[in-house]
């Protein structure tokens, strides 16, 4: 299926194929750690350049790490608030609902219009997963959350905004769902100025990336009176430090990004008392 055909990888709407791609490719090269059928069984149905899968290949541990840190704090949240909303920002091609899917949940998938036509096509939605075709920018798609508690997944997603629409973005949310939270990947300054050197060997530098974070709970706690507890993922899920899973390269590489800084996985708990159930 020539689905690749609608994208321009380019853009920042064409950045969700790697991390579909890196995700089968982990799956397969790694099943008794890291599993993802869906986007397995999705990447079998697309074309896309060697180039990218070359990238995908060398990715997969990363994004991985990515969907499963996400993964983490959203069955957290629902541990507590079982009958939430979990809203996946800026979704791309993520398999995470069939993961995460406590049987009570409702998920939403929010990415822009051109985005959901490929999905529709590859991931079907199941009970109670949603697709919600909007910028997120227009923040009338919170409206659409009703009075449920409801917490947020944003994986590889503010990177492409600049910092005072990330601002203006967490804060319409903490304001806006009491109770609940944000979880999201961002990197260093010197982390994302190495990927935007990477994107721009590659030929990928129409999607320029603008946000990062060196200190995050410092840098971020004056921007809301209702953000409350801000904290850093700096160690490896269990899985990721298992030397019968992971290739030490792979498990050293992703240790260091983490401790160093490089990388981030940054959750901001918001104010308030939930609302739901």
């Amino acid at each position: 299926m020539k689905i690749s055909q609608y994208l321009n990888t380019d853009t920042v709407q064409g950045t969700m194929l790697l991390p579909l791609l890196s995700r089968a490719r982990c799956a397969e090269k790694y099943p008794g750690f890291f599993r993802d059928p869906a986007a397995r069984k999705a990447a079998g149905e697309l074309e896309v350049p060697p180039m990218l899968r070359k990238m995908a290949e060398q990715a997969a541990p990363l994004y991985a790490l990515r969907q499963e840190v996400l993964l983490r704090a959203a069955r957290r949240y629902l541990r507590s608030c079982p009958e939430a909303v979990i809203v996946n920002l800026g979704c791309g091609l993520d398999t995470s609902f069939s993961k995460a899917d406590n049987g009570r949940c409702r998920w939403i998938n929010l990415d822009l219009p051109g985005v959901m036509e490929v999905r529709r096509r590859l991931l079907p939605c199941g009970e109670r997963e949603e697709l919600l075709a909007a910028d997120a920018e227009d923040l009338s798609w919170i409206e659409t959350i009703g009075s449920r508690p409801c917490y947020v997944i944003a994986g590889g997603f503010f990177y492409y905004f600049p910092e005072a629409r990330v601002r203006r973005l967490l804060c319409a949310m903490a304001d806006s769902f009491p109770g609940g939270g944000v979880c999201f990947d961002c990197e260093s300054p010197l982390a994302l100025r190495l990927s935007q050197e990477t994107a721009r060997r590659a030929g990928s530098a129409e999607a320029p990336m603008y946000f990062s974070l060196k200190n995050p709970e410092r840098q971020l706690r004056s921007w809301s009176r209702s953000f409350g507890g801000i904290t850093c993922v700096d160690r490896l899920p269990g899985a990721f430090r298992n030397p019968a899973y992971l290739p030490a390269a792979d498990r050293f590489r992703l240790r260091a990004e983490l401790r160093t800084g490089l990388l981030k996985f940054v959750e901001i708990r918001f104010r308030g008392k939930r609302t739901g159930n």
